[in-house]
């Protein structure tokens, strides 16, 4: 069999940039063994190989979603949770332990899971212990800090390794029904809002976003009408909108996170 110089995908270092990137590989042709997928990101150091083929990846949504509709539609709802946990991994290697995962189960079907003894899904189990593993130490430790007294609002601050805040969002929203509260991933740069409705969303938020939050978890009450004006206007409003927040975190892998209730 020819061999062949290796190709990396290029792409940015979120969820819409791997999986187009997946997506792109797959269609391809190449062959898988030949095909890596390289997230892009000051937090990660890769050599540039010799002879290999460099792709760079434009992210795409509509390559996002058909490379998930396929997983649900080709594998099983099970494999497709699977894959929601670990893309939210900080391991480099996500996006070609998603890739060869995922294009096993294309092969083999719903048995996947089941074929720990391919390195693999050997590797996709590890990223999903450690997403699992830190979401259920956030459960555990996270504490809220009430920084305005009337109306109530609970803010925590994270740091987690791992992108897990629409992981843990559920279960918070369930223990904290009807309060106002934020979440903030300094991390990863993104809070998730819920209010007294029981809606959320997770966001990516902008500096000045960040810098507002900060002066709330420092000043407290000083600053109870930023909270108010700041939260409704990039929280509520977009909160409206049920297919976003079923994007955020799909309604069939929130039910099923057994693991994530303490």
């Amino acid at each position: 069999m020819e061999e062949k110089n290796i190709r990396i995908y290029r792409c940015s270092d979120d969820e819409v940039g791997v999986f187009s990137a997946i997506y792109e590989a797959g269609i391809s042709g190449y062959g898988h063994k030949y095909i890596r997928i390289q997230p892009q990101s000051d937090r990660y150091m890769y050599s540039m190989e010799l002879f290999a083929e460099y792709v760079d990846v434009e992210s795409s949504e509509k390559k996002m979603n058909a490379v998930l509709s396929a997983v649900k539609e080709k594998i099983s709802n099970e494999v497709y949770e699977y894959v929601m946990k670990a893309i939210v991994s900080d391991d480099s290697r996500r996006g070609d332990i998603i890739y060869q995962f995922i294009t096993y189960g294309f092969t083999i079907g719903e048995k996947v899971i089941m074929a720990v003894q391919f390195q693999e899904v050997s590797d996709m189990f590890t990223l999903v212990r450690s997403v699992q593993n830190e979401a259920h130490r956030y459960i555990e430790i996270l504490r809220f800090k009430e920084v305005v007294h009337k109306p109530p609002l609970l803010l925590a601050v994270i740091e987690p390794k791992n992108d897990i805040a629409a992981h843990i969002a559920n279960h918070f929203a369930d223990r904290f029904n009807n309060e106002w509260f934020i979440i903030y991933d300094a991390r990863h740069h993104k809070a998730v809002f819920h209010d007294v409705s029981g809606r959320w969303e997770v966001r990516l938020l902008t500096r000045d976003e960040e810098e507002k939050i900060c002066e709330l978890h420092e000043t407290k009450e000083e600053y109870s009408e930023l909270w108010r004006v700041f939260f409704d206007s990039i929280a509520i409003k977009e909160r409206e909108n049920k297919k976003l927040q079923m994007e955020n975190l799909p309604i069939e892998y929130r039910k099923n996170m057994t693991e994530f209730i303490v």
